[in-house]
């Protein structure tokens, strides 16, 4: 019998940005507001587009389009598709209720991302790629994008874990240089706290349960070639269940059908509520299967009847414009400037700022030097109202390939952490 998983979808690849931390305690003199604010609002609509169709010169031939189905979004009946033609160029198109097309802008694209479950627009393009700190969410019922930082395997996309995948620069005993890398784990609660939870060498896949946990699968060294455990989303704490595959999971029925890691591969039923196990039987893979077929109806697809015409030209269709906005995690005020931060976390035991997001909102001066004789060394030089201070970072202050400090280095510039507070 052919047995899928459909446990979850190990996401694409990533593109690095830069930002920096600091040491903080929660203090009044921040108030938290939404998630998401306007800081600032951009359109990807190109500026050539009226949001009528484009007149095409008549002697102009006709471009080879061909169309993927993309998603079916169920808030706003759209049909999306992917557009590509011979030239290499790439369009996002959907059809609305009516029955007319349109376009997003050429360079925007749209996909559903299968480990956050939503929209997105595409990373590789505008904002970072899977492995890294930032996705951008679109909503098509509002047409806007949201950039920031999203977790997956709590109730929504606010709670529950990210991994980031870090690269560092070594050398070998002979001085060759090689790219090391390892994942580091955030976890945001429900009170908004964001905490590196651990560094592993291998990122884990998370799926939400209806108790606000994380039923998660990573890869075991010594029990190759997994481990399944239960996450706490508000602790952290990791629950061992087995050491095997997960075939398909019953949420409402709180079983797995895991296929083990021994000699033969034998596949057992696991009931979740007392840790019982039994063999699998045909039977069971059937049910199984019929109940993932049933739950993966509400992630849809365009209906056939929806494909594009062949002689469909994205090029002409209305252009939709994207306003995009960025999402705020962390208030604080720091040297006196209430700053909006879209990510802070706390390591162990002290709080880390992004670099990036305050330079561009205290007035901090950051100048990197490239150092000689060391495999990827790279100094900082960081300028405050009150001083300098030239700092080498270790692993643990680099994230996503960015750069994060501490609340002792700002307090040292002249810019200290006044208060603090996560938003819920």
């Amino acid at each position: 019998m052919d047995k899928k998983r459909h446990f979850g979808t190990v996401a694409r690849s990533a593109v690095m940005l830069t930002i920096l931390g600091a040491t903080v305690i929660p203090s009044p003199l921040v108030a938290a507001e939404d998630l998401a604010v306007p800081a600032k609002v951009l359109s990807l609509q190109n500026p050539s587009a009226t949001g009528q169709a484009a007149q095409v010169p008549a002697q102009k031939a006709a471009i080879k389009w061909k169309f993927s189905p993309s998603f079916y979004d169920q808030a706003t009946g759209y049909s999306y598709y992917s557009a590509t033609a011979d030239q290499m160029s790439s369009r996002t198109i959907y059809l609305d209720p009516k029955g007319e097309w349109h376009a997003f802008a050429e360079g925007v694209t749209i996909h559903r991302d299968y480990t956050l479950e939503t929209p997105v627009v595409d990373r590789t393009k505008y904002g970072d790629p899977m492995e890294g700190l930032y996705s951008t969410v679109y909503d098509p019922s509002k047409e806007t994008a949201t950039r920031g930082v999203y977790f997956a395997g709590g109730s929504d996309l606010q709670h529950g874990f990210r991994y980031v995948k870090n690269y560092y620069k070594r050398q070998d005993t002979q001085g060759k240089e090689y790219t090391a890398s390892d994942f580091s784990l955030l976890l945001r609660t429900r009170s908004g706290v964001i905490r590196e939870i651990e560094r592993v060498p291998n990122r884990l896949r998370f799926k939400p349960m209806p108790d606000g946990n994380a039923l998660a699968v990573q890869y075991s060294v010594p029990h190759k070639p997994d481990e399944i455990l239960i996450i706490n989303t508000e602790t952290g704490k990791k629950k061992h269940l087995t050491y095997g595959r997960p075939e398909y999971y019953d949420a409402k029925g709180g079983r797995l059908l895991i296929t083990l890691n021994k000699t033969g591969n034998p596949s057992i039923v696991y009931t979740l509520a007392d840790g019982k196990q039994r063999p699998a039987t045909e039977q069971d893979w059937k049910e199984f299967e019929s109940i993932s077929i049933a739950e993966g109806n509400r992630v849809k697809m365009p209906d056939s009847t929806t494909v594009p015409s062949t002689d469909l030209q994205p090029q002409d269709l209305p252009v939709t414009s994207v306003q995009t906005q960025d999402q705020i995690l962390v208030r604080a005020a720091i040297g006196g400037r209430a700053v909006n931060l879209s990510l802070a976390f706390v390591q162990n035991g002290r709080t880390l700022f992004p670099v990036r997001e305050l330079a561009e909102q205290t007035g901090l001066e950051v100048k990197q030097t490239k150092l000689s004789g060391k495999a990827g060394g790279t100094s900082f030089t960081l300028k405050g109202p009150g001083g300098s201070e030239s700092l080498t970072p270790t692993d643990p202050m680099m994230i996503g390939g960015q750069l994060f400090i501490g609340s002792d280095i700002l307090k040292r510039i002249g810019l200290p952490v006044q208060g603090m507070n996560w938003n819920p």
